[in-house]
C-alpha cells in the first residue's frame, strides 16, 4: 500500500510495469463524482494534487495523467498514469509518429498494453515497486 486513510486507499496499478502508476480508490460506496459530499471533494482534489506532485518527483514525470472511467469495476477509482521522457521516447518509436502532438488518451492505452503483466521496462529505469516505495516516503512527509 503506497498510502491509506479512512477515506482513501492509493497503490501501484499491478497490471502495469509502469514505474509510478498508481490507483486511488474510495473506500466508500461512491460510483459517481457526482456523489461525493463536499467534505470528500475537497480532500479528494488535495490528494490527487499530492499524488501528482509524488509521482512527478519520484519518477520524473512531464505529466501525470489522472483517469477515471469505472467501467470494470464501477466503484470510484481514478488511474494515476505518470507520462514520462523515457515513455513518450518509446511510443513515438513504436507508432512513428514523433512529429505529430501527443495523444494522451491512446499514449495510455498504448502503454497498459505494451508494458502489461510480464512485461519488462527499459534497462536503466526504476521499477515499479522502488518508484512506489519513492512516492510512499513522499507522501509520509505532512505539507
Amino acid at each position: 500500500m503506497i498510502f491509506e486513510n479512512e477515506i482513501f486507499a492509493i497503490d501501484r496499478n499491478m497490471e502495469c510495469a509502469i514505474p509510478g502508476y498508481l490507483v486511488l480508490r474510495l473506500k466508500g460506496g461512491e460510483t459517481s463524482l457526482a456523489e461525493l459530499s463536499p467534505e470528500k471533494a475537497e480532500a479528494l482534489g488535495v490528494l490527487l494534487a499530492r499524488a501528482a506532485r509524488a509521482i512527478e518527483a519520484a519518477v520524473g514525470a512531464e505529466r501525470v495523467y489522472v483517469l477515471s472511467f469505472c467501467e470494470v469495476d464501477r466503484r470510484l477509482h481514478f488511474h494515476l498514469f505518470p507520462r514520462s521522457a523515457w515513455l513518450l521516447k518509446e511510443y513515438h518509436k513504436a507508432n512513428f509518429n514523433a512529429n505529430e502532438a501527443i495523444d494522451g488518451p491512446m499514449l495510455f492505452s498504448w502503454a497498459r498494453s505494451v508494458f502489461g503483466p510480464g512485461s519488462h521496462i527499459p534497462k536503466g529505469m526504476s521499477d515499479a515497486a522502488a518508484a512506489g516505495a519513492a512516492i510512499r516516503s513522499i507522501l509520509e512527509v505532512k505539507e
